[in-house]
């Protein structure tokens, strides 16, 4: 008597323990290859992450190119407005000394 009621105890939590998992456990085979499944995901997943890992790192280096290329071209327009106004600043003497030699020859040639 003692032993039926001890087995059906033990069935009873069993079947409640069982009931909350929610699934019967799975076959060995079921479980390996679900265990397969996962293992290629997660490769799959690693590869991705490398492949966006060396994406990031070359737009890091083309992004420092480009940086390095603004600085260049920054310092060879400061360079090219400074020969400017130097150009500039000769030219407008130059006209300067032209306009007053001009202005000079008109007078000489009023006073003749």
């Amino acid at each position: 008597m003692r032993k039926t009621i001890v087995a059906i105890v033990l069935s009873v939590l069993a079947a409640g323990v069982l009931a909350q998992s929610g699934d019967p456990p799975l076959p060995l085979d079921v479980a390996q290859q679900h265990a397969r499944h996962a293992r290629e995901e997660l490769i799959v997943a690693e590869r991705k992450a490398l492949a966006a890992r060396k994406k990031d790192k070359s737009a890091q280096e083309r992004l420092a190119q480009a940086k390095s290329d603004a600085e260049k071209a920054a310092a060879l327009a400061q360079e090219a407005q400074a020969e400017f106004d130097k150009a500039k600043e000769r030219h407008d003497l130059a006209y300067g000394n032209l306009r007053r030699a001009h202005e000079a020859l008109q007078e000489s040639n009023k006073q003749r």
